[in-house]
């Protein structure tokens, strides 16, 4: 996955860009809900994607980043941390 080639480069010790990451925002669901989904699996799919872009857990990969490209990273990844709260919020 796309993801999965990100976390490769980050512990290869490669310098990223903003526009090497794999931001979900162009998808319907940044967290992967679906209606389909059951309640457990709805909680399990939110919790893992809040794991994954909640800004204390990006801190340590944030010295990858080019130092420009940091406040943007920092921008977009609240930005999808809120997407992910709103989803949240709607499957509850």
């Amino acid at each position: 996955s796309a993801w999965q080639g990100f976390e490769q480069r980050v512990a290869a010790g490669a310098v990223v860009r903003a526009a090497d990451v794999p931001w979900p925002t162009s998808l319907i669901s940044v967290s992967g809900v679906g209606a389909s989904d059951s309640a457990a699996e709805q909680k399990k799919k939110l919790r893992s994607a809040l794991m994954r872009w909640h800004p204390d857990k990006w801190s340590p990969l944030l010295s990858k980043v080019r130092e420009e490209d940091r406040p943007l990273v920092m921008e977009r990844i609240k930005e999808v941390t809120q997407r992910i709260l709103e989803e949240k919020k709607r499957w509850a």
